[in-house]
C-alpha cells in the first residue's frame, strides 16, 4: 500500500488483503517471540509493534468490506489509514478492548499503551543523535527487557482478537452519511465534537429515538454551521454576568 496511487478498492481486494495482513502478523509474532527468546529486546519489540500494525490494518480492510467503495474519497481514506502506523495500532487495540469484558478499563489501558507504542516504535530500531547530554543513543540501550516482553505478549493478544473478529464476524454495513462522515476532515470533524452546541442538538435527537451520530454530525453542519445559526441559542438568562 506504499504506491502514491490508490488501487481499484473492491470486496474480494480487501477480503485478500485482510487475509495476507493477517498470514504477515503471524509471522512477525513468531520472529519478535524468537528474537525476545534470545535476548534481542529491542528487535523484538519493534516486530511486535509491526504485528499490531499488521492486525490493525487486517481489521480495517475486513470492516471495510461494505463501504462505498464507488467514492473515490472513501478509498482514499481506507488507503491512508492502512498506511498509518498509528491508525493501523489504534485500530488493533480498539478491537481488543472492545472484546474485553471490562470495556471501559480495557481502553483506558489502551489508551496509555498506545501512545508508548507511537514512541518507541522508532528508537526499537533505530541508533540517533540525543542531547542534554549530548550522546549517541542506540537501541539496545532503550528497550527495557521487560517492556519487550510485555510487547509481545500484547501483540499475540491482538491478533488472536483479530483473528477472532475476522472469523466470527460480519463486516458492518454502513449508510451514505457514515461514508461522508468517514471522509470528513478530522480537524473539521473535532472541532465539532468539541462544541457544545452540537450535544445539545445530539441529545434532541437522541430524545426522539434518533442516534445515529453520522446523520447528526451532517445535519449539524448543514443546518448549524453553515447557516450560523446555533441549535440552541444563548438566551439572556444564560449569559454570565
Amino acid at each position: 500500500m506504499g504506491s502514491p496511487h490508490t488501487p481499484k478498492m473492491t470486496t474480494d481486494l480487501l477480503r485478500a488483503y485482510s487475509g495476507a495482513a493477517l498470514r504477515n502478523a503471524d509471522e512477525l509474532l513468531v520472529e519478535a517471540s524468537l528474537l525476545r527468546d534470545h535476548d534481542h529486546m529491542a528487535r523484538a519489540y519493534f516486530l511486535a509493534v509491526a504485528c499490531i500494525e499488521e492486525a490493525g490494518k487486517a481489521l480495517q480492510a475486513f470492516d471495510a468490506q461494505n463501504r462505498n467503495l464507488s467514492d473515490p474519497a472513501v478509498c482514499t481514506k481506507l488507503k491512508a489509514g492502512m498506511e498509518s502506523h498509528s491508525q493501523k495500532v489504534s485500530y488493533a487495540l480498539g478491537i481488543w478492548a472492545l472484546s474485553s469484558p471490562d470495556q471501559s478499563g480495557a481502553m483506558k489501558v489502551a489508551l496509555d499503551v498506545i501512545f508508548h507504542l507511537k514512541r518507541g516504535r522508532e528508537p526499537a530500531m533505530y541508533s540517533d543523535l540525543r542531547t542534554n547530554p549530548d550522546r549517541v543513543q542506540i537501541p539496545r540501550e532503550i528497550v527495557r527487557a521487560v517492556a519487550a516482553r510485555d510487547c509481545v505478549r500484547l501483540a499475540e493478544s491482538c491478533l488472536a482478537h483479530a483473528h477472532r473478529h475476522v472469523s466470527e464476524k460480519t463486516p458492518a454495513k454502513f449508510t451514505s452519511a457514515q461514508d461522508r462522515l468517514f471522509t470528513m476532515k478530522s480537524a473539521r470533524f473535532q472541532e465539532m465534537l468539541n462544541t457544545e452546541d452540537f450535544w445539545w442538538y445530539f441529545i434532541s435527537r437522541m430524545e426522539v429515538g434518533q442516534q445515529d451520530i453520522a446523520e447528526a454530525v451532517l445535519m449539524y453542519e448543514r443546518d448549524h454551521i453553515k447557516t450560523g445559526i446555533p441549535f440552541r441559542p444563548v438566551e439572556a438568562s444564560d449569559e454570565t454576568v
